[in-house]
Parts: C-alpha cells; structure tokens; sequence
C-alpha cells in the first residue's frame, strides 16, 4: 500500500542521501550514516503527527502529570504508539487511560487507525510524566520522543505548559490521583 505522497517522499529521501553521500564533513567524514538516520526520522514524523499538545503545570514534589493533545495517522495502515520519553532525570513515562475514574496504564499503546485522529484528554488516554519531584511551570514548555511499534521515533518539540484542571479522574487532596494503579 504504497500511495503517491510516500512516493514523493522517498524519492525526496534518495536524493537526498544521494547528495548527503556524496558530500563530507568538516573533517573528511562521510554524512551518509547521519543523512539516513534523520531520514527514518523525518518518515516517522510524516507518518503520524501529535498536535494541539499541552502538559499539564505541576508543582515540585506532586511526582506526576500529564500531556494531552492529538495524534493523527496519515498513512493507510494502523499505528501504534508504545511510548515516549522526555528529558526528566529519574521521571518514568507511561501511555494512560482513566476507566471508571480510575487511572492506569493502558495496555498495547495507543492504536491508531489508518488516516483517523486519537485525542488525549484528561479524564481518558494520556501520557504521563511519573516519578518527578521536580517543577515544571506554567509557561515552560516539554520536549517529548514519541515511540512506536515499528521501532521508529518522532520529536515533537515546545509542547507549552499550562495549568489545568483535573477532567474525569477524583484527585485526592494531596494531589495524587485516587485509586491509581500503577
């Protein structure tokens, strides 16, 4: 299933690392290894997109938060997300859902079908940032890596920070969330 957008793309891909392998570095070194693995990247992200992104500001020592906003597959086959990360010492990253106000870990990811949107909103799918005692500000904003099934990554860059209030999910007094299993 190989449609015309994908080759335009690949065309565009060889030759770019036709010229990329003819080129060289400051030092000599060929750029061919470079070229092809932001080429694999720029796929991923072509592939599938997470837009109107948004974390959710957290005070120092509440150890978790969320990120919400929209993932969309502009490809004709299924996509999986299966995680993601972003640069928290010592934080975890999961894939979440909240079932009957309860939160936890959603199994397989994310499915998202061929050509359709998957939104992540409080109160149901979401990523979460766990096991971080730091701030993270109202104003500031999260670099994340998205990972998906097929082993491949995408950036998404500059997601702001902002303050949120909690949707269908019953936080405790202290912040945590009630009846969380982890």
């Amino acid at each position: 299933m190989f449609n015309r957008g994908r080759a335009a793309l690949s065309v565009l891909a060889v030759s770019a690392l036709t010229l990329a392998g003819c080129a060289t570095g400051d030092n000599g070194a060929d750029t061919t290894t470079t070229a092809t693995a932001t080429s694999a990247a720029a796929q991923a992200a072509t592939d599938v997109t997470f837009t109107e992104g948004v974390v959710r500001a957290m005070e120092a020592d509440k150890g978790m938060t969320g990120i919400f906003g929209t993932f969309t597959n502009h490809t004709d086959e299924e996509i999986n997300v299966t995680g993601f990360s972003a640069d928290f010492e010592d934080a975890s990253f999961e894939l979440h859902e909240v079932m009957d106000g309860v939160m936890q870990e959603k199994p397989g990811g994310f499915v998202i079908p061929a050509g359709e949107s998957h939104e992540l909103v409080p109160g149901g799918d979401h990523m979460m940032i766990m096991d971080y005692m730091g701030e993270i500000p109202a104003g500031d904003v999260v670099d994340i890596t998205v990972e998906l099934a097929d082993g491949s990554t995408f950036d998404v860059a500059e997601i702001p920070v902002r303050t949120m209030n909690p949707g269908d999910e019953d936080y405790g007094s202290d912040g945590s969330l009630m009846g969380h299993e982890h």
